[in-house]
């Protein structure tokens, strides 16, 4: 929690027992398991992309780098955000186009038929990314899991899933990125209202 822990002084404060079951929540997910710390660290670094929190993102990005992490594989797991981030898009947008527009367009490819050019250029920027490079494949669909998780696209977090076995990663190690996942979901959350907390109520007393 050290990253962030000058945002979630008034949580600390206001509600010790639930910050102090947070904070054991926190450390169990960084504790030693099947990933390493490098990848867990990238994973949240994504994941607080997702959910803007600026100061969670610099937090992660840190401390990826304390445990080797380049900065071309920091690179490449935003670019990864990127991408996961508007096919989470597409694919929300599947049952609202055939209900509202559709003509018989067939299944996820209705955006490439639609806007041929725009689709096709999704497709490169899709296949560019998941060649190997700094990251390794595995490493790239975990990150994908997590922000598929994050936005709530249940399509694309059954892909990556599949696709991060078919490239040897292991139900516990698909399981952590999850619960990074789910950790970053929760403090991000905290650090946001910090702000809104003070405005709103920082200077009133209980009645």
């Amino acid at each position: 929690m050290d990253a962030v822990a000058t945002q979630q002084s008034w949580f600390e404060t206001l509600a010790p027992k639930m910050a102090k079951q947070w904070e054991q929540f926190h450390d169990s997910v960084y504790e030693s398991g099947e990933l390493d710390a490098k990848s867990k660290e990238l994973i949240a670094a994504a994941a607080s992309t997702v959910g803007r929190c600026p100061h969670c993102t610099r937090g992660h990005i840190q401390k990826a780098q304390a445990q080797g992490a380049t900065k071309q594989e920091i690179a490449e797991t935003f670019m990864i955000t990127s991408l996961i981030s508007s096919g989470t898009e597409l694919h929300w947008m599947l049952d609202d186009y055939e209900e509202l527009l559709g003509d018989g367009a067939a299944g996820e490819r209705w955006f490439q038929e639609q806007t041929e050019q725009m689709g096709s250029q999704w497709r490169t920027f899709h296949d560019d990314l998941y060649e190997e490079s700094a990251l390794d494949r595995k490493t790239k669909e975990l990150v994908a899991i997590a922000v598929a998780e994050t936005r709530r696209c249940r399509h694309c977090t059954i892909a990556h899933i599949n696709g991060a076995q078919e490239q040897g990663a292991t139900k516990e190690e698909i399981a952590e990125a999850i619960m990074v996942a789910s950790l970053i979901a929760s403090g991000t959350q905290l650090v946001w209202m910090k702000e809104d907390y003070e405005r709103l109520l920082g200077d009133q007393d209980d009645v």
